[in-house]
C-alpha cells in the first residue's frame, strides 16, 4: 500500500475529523486541539490515494530531553497495516535528530492494542493515572488554601520523581520548572496546624478547551484543594476541570465523575 508521510495542513482536518469521532467509548477530542497543533506543528499525516488515513502529534520539550507523543490516530479501515509504528517510529527518529534521548506518551487503560504496541516497541509503563471531570462552579464560602509558601514540601533533590502536566503532556519537573511554577502560583497546598494535607499543581490548558487542570501530587485532605480549582475556573470564565493523580479515589464532591485511568509510557530513545 502506497503511503506518504506528511506535514498536516488545514484541508485535512476535516477528513482526519472523520475518522476520529468513536476512537474511545467517550468519544473522542481530537476536534477540540486539531487547530493548536497545527499551530505548533509537529502535526503529521499518512497518506493514502491523496487523502488522509492517519495522523499523530509530537511536541518537543528540549531543557528536558524529552519528546511526547499524542493523539495517534488511524482510519478503522487501514488498521492492523504497521501505519500507527510508522508515526512512531518517524517521532522517535525526528527526537534523536533533535537530540532528545526520552520519549513518553499516555495510552488510556481501556486502549489494548495500543498498549500492546507501546510496549512492543520499548515503552514501559511507569505510573498509572486517574482521571476525573467536574464543572465549574462558583463556591462563595472555602477553607483557605494556599497559593504560595508551597514550594518546601518539595524535597528539590528529587523533585524529578514528580511530573508537571501541562494540556495532557506528562513533563519531568525539574528544578527550573520547579522554581518558574511557583513563581506564577500555579503550586497550591492546604496546611492544617502548618503540616501539608494536600499538594498540587494547576494549568491552564492551551490546546483543550475552556479546560483548567489540577493536578493532585499528594493529601489526605483534598476536597478544599478540588473546591478551590473549581471556584477558581469559574472565576476564570472556565467551564471545565480536569483533575489527574496517582491516588485511587477523591472526596465525594457533587458532579465529580470518575473517568477511565491512564498509563504513562516511556522510553529512552
Amino acid at each position: 500500500m502506497d503511503q506518504i508521510t506528511r506535514l498536516a495542513k488545514n484541508s485535512d482536518k476535516e477528513p482526519v475529523l472523520n475518522f476520529c469521532k468513536n476512537t474511545f467509548s467517550w468519544g473522542d477530542y481530537i476536534h477540540e486541539v486539531w487547530d493548536s497543533w497545527i499551530q505548533e506543528g509537529n502535526l503529521i499525516v499518512i497518506d493514502h490515494e491523496n487523502s488522509p488515513i492517519s495522523m499523530a502529534h509530537a511536541a518537543l520539550f528540549p531543557d528536558e530531553k524529552m519528546i511526547w507523543i499524542e493523539g495517534i490516530r488511524v482510519n478503522e479501515s487501514f488498521r492492523k497495516n504497521g501505519i500507527a509504528q510508522k508515526m512512531i517510529t518517524h517521532f522517535e527518529n525526528y527526537g534523536i535528530t533533535k537530540g532528545l534521548t526520552l520519549s513518553r506518551m499516555l495510552i488510556a487503560s481501556e486502549n489494548v492494542p495500543s498498549l500492546a504496541l507501546a510496549q512492543k516497541l520499548g515503552y514501559k509503563k511507569i505510573s498509572k493515572w486517574n482521571y476525573f471531570s467536574l464543572e465549574s462552579k462558583e463556591i462563595s464560602e472555602q477553607n483557605p488554601v494556599i497559593c504560595d509558601s508551597c514550594l518546601s514540601d518539595f524535597e528539590i533533590s528529587t523533585s524529578e520523581k514528580f511530573h508537571f502536566i501541562d494540556s495532557w503532556r506528562w513533563i519531568p519537573l525539574t528544578n527550573d520548572r520547579l522554581m518558574k511554577l511557583d513563581t506564577e502560583k500555579k503550586i497550591i497546598c492546604k496546611k492544617n496546624n502548618n503540616e501539608t494535607v494536600a499538594l498540587g499543581i494547576i494549568t491552564e490548558s492551551e490546546s483543550f478547551e475552556n479546560t483548567i487542570i489540577l493536578e493532585i501530587l499528594s493529601g489526605t485532605d483534598l476536597e478544599d484543594m478540588i473546591k478551590f480549582v473549581q471556584n477558581l475556573a469559574h472565576q476564570k470564565n472556565y467551564s471545565k476541570v480536569r483533575i489527574l493523580t496517582e491516588l485511587d479515589s477523591l472526596p465525594q464532591i457533587q458532579n465529580l465523575e470518575n473517568k477511565f485511568p491512564f498509563y504513562l509510557m516511556e522510553k529512552n530513545l
